[in-house]
């Protein structure tokens, strides 16, 4: 799995943190192909305002946005090929891009009683989430089975229960 990872602002809430860690963790678990790329990026609450507004039509920051690229329903196998394609097996998988506002991150720990790295931890692993198909906006429950799966994933990477 090729993470990558582009701190433009908040190098302080990932100091410690291991996201490249975390996010292969959360990728495995999730089954995702071993080819799979994802970006993650640290950025500035203006930049996520622009990326909110101009892609979702929401004119405000937000804490973390997923973007997918290639996914499951574009006919990609497990098996790192498009089927009858005769593309190689190592051909990327490209799942997504996850961008993260810095200071939306801090300001969260004040209502969660997280520390900064640990509001990190959790919109990582809900970023990734998305890009692997969860989702929380349809309903209830749903949101409610997203929940878990983050607290499942958080847990089992030995982060313990952060919220």
């Amino acid at each position: 799995m090729n993470i990558v990872v582009d701190i433009k602002y908040g190098a302080d809430i990932a100091q410690g943190v291991d996201i490249e860690g975390l996010a292969r963790y959360v990728l495995e678990q999730e089954q995702q192909p071993e080819c799979a790329e994802v970006s993650i990026t640290l950025t500035t609450n203006e930049e996520v305002h622009a990326l909110n507004r101009d892609f979702r039509g929401i004119d405000r920051p937000t804490d973390v946005l997923s973007f997918e690229c290639d996914g499951f329903d574009d006919d990609f196998d497990l098996g790192g090929v498009y089927e009858d394609a005769g593309m190689p097996e190592d051909e990327p998988f490209l799942l997504g891009d996850i961008v993260i506002a810095s200071d939306v991150a801090r300001e969260q720990t004040a209502t969660f009683g997280t520390t900064p790295q640990q509001e990190l931890c959790v919109l990582i692993v809900h970023g990734l989430l998305h890009l692997c198909g969860w989702d929380h906006v349809h309903s209830d429950q749903e949101a409610e089975e997203m929940e878990a799966r983050e607290r499942e994933m958080l847990e089992g990477f030995g982060l313990g229960s952060i919220r």
